[in-house]
């Protein structure tokens, strides 16, 4: 348990030293940048999804037959 609450203080020490450094802003950012790369993609796709639903319609009928084909591709 001590050595828990160490490591759980040396990070906050670490944090604070590094807002103070760099500023909230900067440390903010990170998690901003990578939560938008993480929904860049389905983003996309919802919008594209609203402005053309038969072109992703049919994009994700062919991933869905290529995905059927990789299965039965390993069976045989």
């Amino acid at each position: 348990m001590a050595a828990r609450l160490w490591s759980i203080g040396s990070l906050l020490v670490l944090i604070g030293i590094i807002a103070y450094v760099f500023g909230w802003d900067m440390l903010l950012w990170i998690p901003r940048m990578a939560l938008d790369a993480l929904t860049w993609l389905p983003n996309m796709v919802m919008e594209a999804w609203h402005e053309q639903p038969w072109a992703v319609g049919l994009a994700l009928l062919g991933l869905a037959l290529m995905a059927v084909a990789r299965v039965i591709g390993r069976r045989g």
